[in-house]
């Protein structure tokens, strides 16, 4: 059965920006450069990163041999709220309230949004502004990079994981300090939210605003960061997973990324060698290039 985690990516997946992440995760842990996998539970596991040698070496990895181009920081603005496919959105003040609905949220909410869908599942995901979105050009020094390094891995004391939740090498993040998100199993749910006193529309939330999450199927889940990072909700990169012979599909598992088609392209390697056996995989690219999405900045600022 489909847990939330994977109900989550699925829906979201209609948005150009990578992997959703059902589980945000400190930009600390999950940033451009890192490697690593998303286990069972959908939760991120960092194993290294490309530009820090000694994380590297940790587990017998090579530096790139290609340099690494680290693109512009993008701190967009008017970052509206994210919903799954077929989710549709209406608010209001009072009204929504007063119309019989029983949404949960206090009279303190002068902007009430519902959220619903004739969908089986849905999901909503709602954000401060501003979003950063940071992240390397260019995905050619990344795939060299896992080829090169592929046997080591895969011999490598976390073989076992990778082989079982596959591997992500991240080239793009989107992050901000405040997340509530969203997911439910049920075609009549309807979920609700409310900001405080001083927002009238959606465009552009401060996480100085007062939120307040009302009645969801499953609940909403609001993380806030600490000071000195952000909260990573959507993730580029390279996703590589094992190609079972017999079958010749992906070994499934109930990492974010299991059952979405949501990857833009795919090909394969052959890992074999000295004391490994013949294996197969298959990489899956998750978001735009960062250089396409850089295109729409009409509501963003720049900073190198």
């Amino acid at each position: 059965m489909a847990t939330l985690a994977d109900i989550y990516t699925e829906r979201m997946k209609c948005h150009p920006f990578g992997l959703a992440l059902y589980h945000p995760v400190s930009s600390r842990d999950l940033r451009p450069g890192c490697v690593g996998f998303f286990d069972s539970l959908g939760c991120w596991t960092p194993i290294a990163h490309l530009e820090h040698s000694e994380s590297l070496s940790k587990y017998g990895l090579r530096f790139p041999t290609q340099s690494l181009t680290v693109a512009r920081t993008e701190r967009i603005k008017g970052w509206t709220p994210k919903v799954g496919l077929e989710v549709k959105e209406r608010s209001g003040g009072v009204e929504l309230e007063a119309s019989g609905l029983a949404t949960g949220l206090p009279v303190d909410a002068s902007l009430r949004v519902e959220y619903g869908t004739s969908a089986d599942t849905g999901a909503v995901l709602i954000t401060a502004a501003p979003v950063t979105r940071n992240g390397y050009h260019y995905q050619s020094p990344f795939k060299e990079w896992v080829k090169s390094n592929a046997r080591d891995l895969l011999n490598g004391p976390l073989g076992a994981d990778i082989k079982e939740n596959g591997l992500f090498v991240v080239t793009q993040t989107h992050a901000t300090e405040k997340v509530a998100l969203t997911a439910w199993k049920n075609a009549k749910s309807k979920a609700y939210f409310g900001f405080g006193v001083g927002v009238t529309g959606l465009g552009e939330v401060s996480p100085n605003v007062q939120w307040y999450t009302g009645h969801s199927e499953s609940g909403w889940n609001v993380h806030e960061a600490e000071a000195g990072e952000l909260k990573v909700v959507f993730v580029g990169g390279l996703a590589y997973r094992r190609v079972w012979p017999l079958s010749n599909q992906l070994h499934r598992t109930n990492s974010p990324s299991r059952g979405t088609s949501g990857a833009l392209t795919e090909e394969r390697i052959s890992v074999s060698g000295p004391g490994t056996e013949h294996l197969e995989l298959e990489c899956k690219t998750w978001g735009m290039p960062f250089e396409e999405l850089e295109d729409d900045t009409s509501d963003e600022d720049a900073s190198d």
